[in-house]
């Protein structure tokens, strides 16, 4: 004689809470990762700027670039080295922030979205591993 199966309530309820849970972390990890709360760099804007104080390259200090932004001529230390004075350079311009437009520093592709997504799932597979492990 077959016995009908059946889960019991307490098993549905735990099995729905840990699948909306699961989707909550999912969701809220890719919205993060897409850059919802991401607290990235202020808005930058390139420019054409001139070079007042030029310094060699021998760990002297930086130079100092005059730029117009906004419809006025501004003064700032440019973190660079090599140039001559009165040479043109193009800059981008941060809140407090002068840099070479064409100078990238680091890795070409931001890693945190992904480090986000992995951080999620190893919670998932930790919680999981507990829950066998409670079992035993």
């Amino acid at each position: 004689m077959r016995v009908p199966f059946a889960l019991p309530a307490s098993a549905l309820k735990l099995a729905a809470v840990a699948a909306f849970s699961v989707v909550l972390a999912l969701g809220l990890a890719f919205a993060g990762a897409l850059g919802h709360w991401s607290s990235g760099p202020e808005t930058v804007t390139t420019v054409s700027a001139t070079v007042l104080a030029a310094v060699p390259c021998d760990g002297s200090g930086s130079e100092r670039v005059s730029y117009l932004v906004d419809g006025g001529k501004q003064e700032a230390f440019l973190d660079a080295c090599g140039h001559e004075s009165g040479e043109s350079v193009e800059v981008t311009v941060g809140d407090d922030v002068v840099h070479l437009a064409r100078a990238t520093t680091g890795a070409t592709v931001d890693a945190r979205p992904f480090a986000v997504v992995l951080l999620v799932f190893a919670g998932i597979a930790g919680a999981g591993f507990t829950q066998l492990r409670r079992r035993v």
